[in-house]
Order: C-alpha cells, then structure tokens, then sequence
C-alpha cells in the first residue's frame, strides 16, 4: 500500500508540473501574438510618393526624360507641381521633350540642350496646357541652316 501511495503522490505532481507548462505556454501564444502584430504594423508599407507612381506606368525612355526634366526644373516645388498635372499631359510633354532633345545633335548639342532646360523651366512656369508650343528647341531651326 505504501507503494501505491508512493506511486500515486509521484503522478500528482507530474500532472501538476503538465498544468503549470500549459499556463506558461499560453503566455508565451499571447507574447508571441503581440510580437507578431508590432511587426506586422512596421512592415506595412510606406505611402508612395507622386513620383514613383508615376514612374511605375513610364517606359525606359519616359523615365529618362523625367530625370532630365527632374533636373532641369531643380526646384523641388516645381517638379512636385508639375507631378500634380494628368498623367496623360505628362506623358505627352516627357515625349516632346524626348523629340526635341533627339533632334539636339552635332557641336552645340550640350550648349542646345542646356537652353532647352532654361526654356522647359520657363514654359511650365505658365502650366502644362500649352507646353508643346512655348516649349521648343532651337536644334532644328539651327539644322536648318
């Protein structure tokens, strides 16, 4: 008899010692919720800006064009105002750009491109609606010659 208590006292403290882990372990389901959630929200993503928008529905050319155009404006304020125009007048204006920077060619190709900044600069000044009229180079008037 004193065997089987013996024996009996042991398993009650084996099943007591199960439940204690059990307690332990839904603390640590709930610590390991919590940890999940805090890098859940830090990874969601960060909000876009108008550029990169943009730059996901350009082409190759397009794209090298607003970073010539990016460039020539300089000014932060004036690339972001002409990144709130539609997308469909920005396209237009990014491929004039791209045709009359094209046609920039021969011993004054820099010094015509360099003009071409100050008059893109000058024309968007006014908006976007008659960009490709106020807009142009001086490259085929010279090739004309």
């Amino acid at each position: 008899m004193k065997v089987i208590n013996i024996l009996f006292c042991l398993f009650l403290i084996m099943l007591n010692g199960c439940n204690a882990d059990d307690t332990n372990t839904q603390q640590t389901t709930k610590i390991r919720k919590k940890r999940d959630l805090s890098k859940e929200e830090s990874k969601e993503e960060k909000p876009k800006s108008k550029e990169e928008l943009l730059r996901e529905k350009l082409t190759g050319d397009q794209k090298k064009q607003l970073d010539w155009l990016k460039d020539a404006l300089g000014d932060d304020g004036e690339f972001n105002k002409f990144l709130g125009y539609d997308e469909s007048k920005i396209k237009e204006a990014l491929e004039h750009i791209k045709s009359e920077l094209d046609s920039c060619t021969g011993n004054n190709a820099d010094q015509q491109k360099t003009t071409f900044k100050e008059v893109v600069k000058g024309a968007l000044g006014d908006g976007i609606d008659n960009f490709k009229t106020s807009a142009s180079s001086t490259c085929q008037v010279q090739k004309a010659q």
